[in-house]
């Protein structure tokens, strides 16, 4: 397991950061997660669940079903438990997307919010959420991080792990290497104003802010080939 990773997201979490991970991401999870067509009876993965706020959405979905989310970070995996005691259909684990301690063949759908490119070895995750969806599982990852966003490039800079900043054609190519078929790319937006005195610390400025909602976000989309 990753321990620099671990040591980063426990101090995000400490810090509450989950919650504004939440308030960034929620729009254009939404709307990713719409796409999937979650059935009641769906068993999920939400990999690099963070705080939780994605793996309960999918829960108002499979609600016969189960989701299960993993994270890196025990910290944020005990703060997803604590934010999320009134839903039955939902566990957590402390788990590498590199090494998910699940069966083959054990979800329908796995999804991930901003996790994809902390990975170390994408390909050898990308084959793990592969091998425990089902023939025809779909799996979903959106990444704000991406070559073709080039305002978000910056935040490099400001992370203290290491980072992958590869191409729309590279994750594409990554899917399809790892046995994914049908694999799709599609840009989401977030459809909310940017307030004209914006100020944070992710961008250097309000029109890097603007040039990145512009770009929108990436989600690769691919069904597990068995």
């Amino acid at each position: 397991m990753d321990d620099q990773l671990r040591t980063e997201f426990n101090e995000w979490a400490r810090a509450g950061k989950g919650d504004s991970m939440e308030r960034g991401h929620r729009p254009v999870g939404e709307q990713a997660i719409a796409r999937m067509n979650v059935r009641s009876d769906a068993r999920v993965l939400d990999v690099g669940c963070g705080s939780g706020w994605a793996t309960r959405l999918l829960a108002g979905s499979a609600i016969n079903g189960r989701v299960t989310g993993i994270d890196i970070s025990d910290e944020m995996v005990r703060v997803a438990r604590e934010a999320s005691q009134s839903y039955p259909n939902v566990d957590f684990q402390v788990a590498s997307a590199e090494q998910l301690p699940f069966d083959t063949d054990e979800f329908t759908h796995a999804f991930s919010m901003e996790s994809l490119y902390y990975y170390r070895n994408i390909p050898k995750g990308l084959s793990e959420i592969h091998r425990v969806l089902e023939n025809g599982g779909l799996f979903v990852a959106v990444v704000d991080m991406y070559w073709e966003s080039e305002t978000t490039h910056q935040w490099a800079e400001n992370l203290n792990v290491p980072v992958q900043l590869i191409s729309v054609r590279e994750y594409r190519e990554l899917f399809t290497a790892a046995g994914f078929m049908n694999v799709n790319d599609e840009r989401i937006l977030d459809p909310r104003p940017v307030p004209d005195d914006y100020t944070s610390g992710s961008f250097k400025s309000r029109e890097d802010f603007v040039k990145y909602r512009e770009a929108g976000s990436l989600m690769i989309s691919g069904e597990a080939k068995k």
